[in-house]
């Protein structure tokens, strides 16, 4: 039997989002620590930052519920008032935003800050919370843009974080189902173990599906849209968007799904072959599984093929 969104709406709300109230207490307190960070800096004119942005998938509202103990992560982008030269010095961009979390938070212990190549992250004992503080180095010459730095260590990227925002908010605003569908996907990515697929990469391909062919008629049919547009390309085919403009080259890696802030960015650059292979294969293996599970007469039946696809916590009853 095929599952209605409804079915769907039932696993979406008792296992994978957040419990009722809580996205807007993680905000609030994401808030009142922005707050507290530019108030320092209002005082002060010693500390090196310019502004704050929330985002990440708290702001982009398809955070997943945390599992075994876990807390909730929520990033903020932090502008930093320092020249393009020192966009390679991420010590510097760390120890900057360090300097300011220490005036405004001195109990906080060094255990209390975890330090990745890419930010700079604080965690809440009381709430649970991470915030991850990724330093962003302003380009004067492109506002809005600015220097990030790569989460694998490699040379910095130019991104604009407003800008990645309003095309996630521009898509979700034609397709009631796209945030439902980040989360679904999110949640199959997590139980069949494919790390290197990052949620960035899960919410472009469902843009570039959605910009081609419009909404979906059901949560179910964007499910199998999306693996069956991996299991027929392969990932071999390059995505980009019109945001992008003309784009005259690409990368040479395995798969190619363009930043559509920056189309020099390859997003999917971590994927390589092997990697790719397994997305396709275990995509492959969905779509036969749900597609299986939609012949299948008795509700038991279908219920126990989902499971192969997002794990034995999958249900449609409340």
């Amino acid at each position: 039997m095929k599952l209605t969104d409804a079915d769907l709406g039932v696993f979406i709300e008792k296992v994978l989002k957040l419990p009722p109230g809580k996205r807007q207490e993680y905000l609030r307190q994401v808030g009142y620590l922005i707050e507290r960070l530019e108030k320092k800096i209002n005082d002060d004119s010693s500390f090196k930052v310019l502004r704050f942005t929330k985002t990440g998938s708290l702001t982009k509202g398809t955070v997943l519920r945390p599992k075994d103990g876990f807390g909730v992560d929520a990033d903020v982008a932090v502008d930093l008032d320092l020249s393009e030269a020192t966009k390679d010095d991420v010590d510097l961009l760390h120890n900057t935003i360090r300097k300011l979390l220490i005036a405004v938070y001195p109990q906080k212990k060094d255990g209390d800050f975890a330090v990745q190549p890419r930010t700079l992250g604080i965690h809440f004992h009381d709430s649970g919370l991470d915030v991850d503080l990724v330093p962003i180095v302003p380009i004067p010459a492109q506002p809005g843009y600015g220097w990030q730095p790569s989460s694998q260590g490699d040379t910095p990227v130019k991104t604009s974080v407003k800008g990645q925002l309003h095309f996630i908010r521009t898509r979700s605003d034609k397709d009631s189902r796209y945030r439902p569908l980040v989360r679904l996907l999110k949640r199959w990515r997590n139980y069949q173990e494919l790390e290197k697929l990052r949620s960035f990469t899960i919410e472009l391909i469902l843009a570039a599906l959605l910009d081609k062919n419009g909404a979906p008629d059901s949560l179910e049919d964007g499910l199998q849209r999306f693996f069956l547009y991996i299991a027929q390309s392969e990932l071999k085919e390059p995505i980009w968007f019109p945001e992008n403009g003309t784009v005259s080259k690409l990368p040479a890696d395995p798969v190619v799904v363009l930043d559509p802030v920056n189309g020099e960015n390859n997003v999917t650059r971590r994927l390589q072959e092997a990697e790719r292979k397994e997305v396709v294969a275990k995509a492959t293996t969905a779509w036969e599984t749900i597609s299986a599970a939609s012949w299948k007469g008795g509700k038991g039946d279908t219920v126990e093929l989902w499971k192969q696809v997002f794990g034995r916590s999958f249900v449609i009853e409340e």
